[in-house]
């Protein structure tokens, strides 16, 4: 079959717009929190007590009245995790840690480098104002207060929140299985020297580190040879897994076997080729457990998925390049709704350092190094198998379809690399 004109393909948006639109349904689990980094949350988080429970001070220093004498009376200790067991008066002081309750009748804390102790007695340096070095109970978040919503990411610092809160187990979004096969007889294992017509398989490596960067548990299937069973076989395998990555056996030769068997497997091939530099030869593809085949030839170890499941399969390119930029702008989005939460939309409007060339008919993803004052470097990009260059770029610049030159200053899209 002739392959279509670049007009008849479909464009990224159209792309984008059919992968957005492709039902998920993530699943939900409950873990500890020590093991909630990196998941999304799959039901709010409510403060538990008011933050700071109590009136605190700031201040490793004295607690007293505001306005009161410069020379005041000690009358207590109050280390942080205790509570003042009397009030202070008026011409009275209480030493006081960083984080302690205010006691009754304070309402100022005056620092210890503001101060001069002897004895039982300290001479104050200022005059203290009320509210001085206090954090009021409930100033940083009441009781009751949603901390955390459904869909967030939890890092560090919201790991941080729901253990104030006293969420000790979380119900989290299971993050999205992935499998990835290499195709291809050219292709060998890194650790093995390749021969005069092979190359070793940095697709799968870089694969999986960009799949486990964009929240996804990853298995590795190696790499099958261009047999169509063997292929076939191991696609069935790869999809016990929710998203199955296929690279390489995409375009249009004799040996690109993978469309057709995805076909034959009961995949619907929602997209095949695109308006794309790199990725032309991309495919997304969708099964439901209604149309996976049940031969007898299948492998009884083969899991087709409970009614209405689907598994989704993506069809990456065999260079790596192209593969990279299909992930990360495409397969990124479905994978983000998987895992519970939202398409990412973190394109940045960045100022050329050097000119740029017109762009041809397919939109073009071009490695370039943005810098930190908002600026952009574009990179002498020398094809889809360039994988030096890419390793060189921390962004990606899009390119629009047929755009023109443009000069140093203007601004462009891109989209950080992960």
């Amino acid at each position: 079959m002739a392959e279509l004109p670049v007009n008849q393909l479909l464009t990224v948006a159209q792309a984008i717009a059919i992968i957005d639109a492709t039902p998920v349904a993530p699943r939900i689990e409950r873990v500890r929190i020590e093991q909630a980094c990196g998941r999304r949350l799959a039901a709010d988080i409510l403060a538990d007590r008011d933050d700071p429970p109590f009136d605190k001070s700031l201040m490793d220093g004295y607690a007293v009245c505001a306005d009161d004498s410069t020379t005041l009376r000690i009358v207590g200790d109050i280390p942080a995790g205790t509570s003042a067991t009397r009030a202070v008066a008026e011409g009275e002081a209480m030493s006081i840690m960083t984080g302690a309750p205010l006691p009754p009748g304070a309402d100022a804390v005056v620092p210890i480098e503001q101060t001069v102790r002897d004895g039982q007695s300290v001479l104050l340096k200022m005059h203290p104002k009320a509210g001085q070095s206090i954090a009021r109970r409930g100033s940083d978040c009441a009781v009751g207060t949603v901390v955390l919503r459904r869909g967030d990411l939890l890092g560090p610092a919201q790991i941080a929140v729901a253990a104030s809160a006293g969420a000790a187990i979380l119900d989290v979004f299971t993050l999205p299985k992935v499998a990835i096969l290499s195709t291809g007889d050219e292709i060998v294992p890194v650790d093995r020297q390749p021969g005069p017509s092979q190359i070793r398989n940095s697709n799968s490596h870089m694969l999986h580190s960009l799949l486990t960067r964009l929240g996804c548990e990853v298995r590795d299937l190696g790499i099958v040879p261009d047999e169509p069973e063997l292929i076939r076989a191991e696609m069935e395998r790869g999809m016990e897994s929710d998203v199955l990555f296929v690279t390489g056996g995409m375009s249009m030769g004799e040996y690109d076997y993978v469309p057709r068997l995805l076909a034959e497997m009961g995949v619907e091939l929602r997209i095949s080729k695109l308006r794309i530099k790199p990725g032309k030869p991309f495919v997304f593809g969708v099964r439901t457990s209604a149309n996976s085949p049940q031969s007898p030839d299948v492998a009884p170890h083969v899991h087709a998925g409970l009614p209405g499941e689907s598994k989704f399969v993506f069809g990456l390119p065999g260079n790596p390049v192209s593969g990279y930029v299909c992930t990360l702008r495409l397969a990124s989005r479905l994978l983000a709704r998987i895992g519970g939460g939202e398409p990412p939309s973190d394109l940045a409007g960045l100022k050329l350092l050097t000119p740029l060339a017109a762009n041809g008919p397919r939109e073009f993803y071009q490695p370039a190094v943005m810098d930190h004052t908002g600026g952009i470097q574009p990179l002498n990009w020398k094809g889809s198998a360039d994988i030096y260059t890419l390793a060189a770029a921390n962004a990606l610049i899009i390119r629009e379809e047929n755009a023109p030159a443009l000069a140093i200053g203007a601004t462009v899209l891109a989209v950080k690399m992960p």
